[in-house]
């Protein structure tokens, strides 16, 4: 057995990070060092209490950050595995993610909870737990659920229950590093949720490679607003803080258009160092260009970081000279734990217009009969390196499909120039980027085709200046009872906000808007 190489992580952060130091600074609250040892000792007497053991599932769903940053280092701590799902997912969503995680413990916050009804569709073993910010009053405690369960479920909110527990608390002394840490489901959350197993092993080779690429140190203030439900937000924010020694800020609980110039503004008053963020937001830079010129411009900020989606290069070029600052550009999925390939800070792998070159990992790109092409053709990406997932949950035939001799097949159509710097040109997948997040089309058309007098939908995406691309269903109905309008209502009632269309026709009715796409 190869130990996992977050044991001598932890202990080393524990020894050399400040007990006073905040790992994250969210508006006026911070979760210390300190403070977030002593909750990782707690938990885990409360997961011994609740009947945890090694790669066991534990369900986490909530708005409240520190929370969730207690119980993921926790349990990555004590070798349990995090699901991590949207606290906003609608009834269907949740139910099916929530069924398909087959957890033993769930962690939720009470709208999460109360919106999903698990009570009567989990097995009675299932354990509940409320999660609520220790400044909410109130229990918030969904007496139903409890009522029902062991003597071993605390009843009480999460994290305040942890005051009354002990935390002389031993941990693992030894842990496998192909132990799976945490789980991210990437589509199908209508129908077949496609879970991404991402071990020990591979979050600590993508940590290592940030912070040797991005050559990060316990100086550090990152930015980063994006939501910790998704591998951008956790593994960008607070694991890479935590990995570093360094502090991650939110200055505001979840991003607001509105808010954008505030945000920006505290690079400025926080002294930030590296804003991790999306090309939708540098979209919106462009309209703040005039009072937000100079608020990068300090001696401490040093570069930005572009994910999850296409950069487009006018975009990227703008930006820079607005701001006058570097952007690295970045490229991976959920599969690949975050990132693989980089474009920059280093001059030896930028290059405007691309996504650079793999780092700490091997690519190629190949065509359809799997040989690899001729410099400038366009084929497949493939990726091969320590940071790859182990495999899709309890899906071993989707797993074959894309883990093919250790090489993951991206889906992703990509091109590579006479300096060796990789383009990504299309997709052979069928996948809508919007503001850094994945959609499934499938996903909302599932929904909208379960509505009453419909007979057909399809859903795509279409390019969008701000957001990359905006989702768009076209609506077969039986008659002119199923309006535009009573589409939207219903796609919002069963959709999470990122999959609701922007706009959507019915077959009797011109092309129209319905709903804006908030990030």
């Amino acid at each position: 057995m190869n130990v996992s190489p977050w044991l001598a992580k932890f202990d080393e952060v524990a020894s050399s990070a400040p007990k006073s130091k905040p790992l994250m600074v969210e508006e006026e609250t911070a979760l210390t060092y300190g403070d977030l040892f002593q909750r990782v000792r707690q938990c885990g007497a409360l997961f011994a209490s609740l009947g945890l053991n090694v790669e066991d599932r534990v369900i986490v769903a909530t708005q409240d950050n520190p929370s969730l940053i207690i119980l993921f280092f926790a349990l990555l701590r004590n070798g349990i595995t995090a699901v991590i799902l949207d606290p906003g997912a609608s009834k269907i969503e949740a139910r099916a993610l929530v069924q398909a995680a087959d957890a033993k413990v769930v962690f939720a916050d009470a709208a999460f909870l109360e919106t999903g009804e698990f009570d009567k569709l989990l097995p009675e073993s299932v354990s509940y737990t409320t999660i609520a910010s220790e400044k909410a009053t109130g229990t918030g405690l969904l007496g139903r659920m409890l009522g029902r369960k062991t003597e071993t479920s605390v009843a009480t909110n999460f994290p305040a229950m942890l005051n009354a527990l002990d935390a002389v608390y031993e941990p693992p002394a030894s842990l496998d590093e192909d132990t799976v840490a945490y789980i991210l489901f990437t589509s199908g959350t209508t129908s077949r949720p496609k879970g991404v197993e991402i071990t020990h092993k591979n979050l600590f080779a993508q940590e290592q490679t940030f912070a040797n690429q991005y050559q990060f140190d316990d100086n550090v203030q990152l930015l980063n607003m994006l939501p910790m439900f998704h591998t951008d937000g956790i593994t960008h924010g607070p694991v890479l803080a935590f990995f570093v020694g360094a502090t991650l800020h939110r200055p505001m609980v979840q991003f607001r258009v509105d808010l954008l110039p505030h945000l920006i503004r505290s690079i400025y008053t926080l002294q930030i160092t590296h804003f991790i963020t999306v090309p939708a937001v540098l979209a919106l830079l462009q309209n703040f260009s005039n009072e937000l010129s100079d608020a990068m411009k300090t001696r401490d900020f040093r570069f930005l970081i572009s994910t999850a989606a296409y950069l487009d290069p006018n975009l990227w070029r703008d930006i820079e000279e607005t701001y006058a600052i570097r952007i690295v550009n970045v490229y991976g999925l959920t599969e690949t734990v975050c990132e693989a390939l980089y474009c920059g800070p280093d001059d030896n792998t930028r290059k405007i217009g691309t996504v650079g070159k793999p780092v700490d990992c091997e690519a190629q790109i190949v065509d359809e009969a799997g040989k690899e092409v001729a410099q400038g053709e366009v084929g497949e990406l493939l990726l091969k390196g320590d940071h790859v997932m182990k495999g899709y949950f309890r899906q071993p035939e989707e797993t074959a499909a894309v883990l093919q001799d250790g090489w993951f097949h991206t889906g992703d159509l990509a091109k590579i120039d006479e300096e060796g710097f990789y383009h990504i040109v299309g997709r052979k997948k069928n996948v809508i980027i919007t503001a850094g997040i994945n959609v499934y089309p499938e996903d909302v058309t599932t929904v909208i085709r379960k509505m009453p007098d419909v007979v057909d939908a399809v859903t795509f995406g279409l390019p969008d200046a701000t957001w990359g691309e905006r989702v768009v269903s076209c609506v077969q109905a039986e008659d002119s009872n199923v309006t535009i309008e009573n589409v939207a209502a219903y796609c919002g009632e069963n959709l999470s906000r990122e999959k609701l269309p922007c706009e959507t026709a019915c077959n009797f009715d011109p092309l129209v808007g319905v709903n804006s796409v908030e990030i």
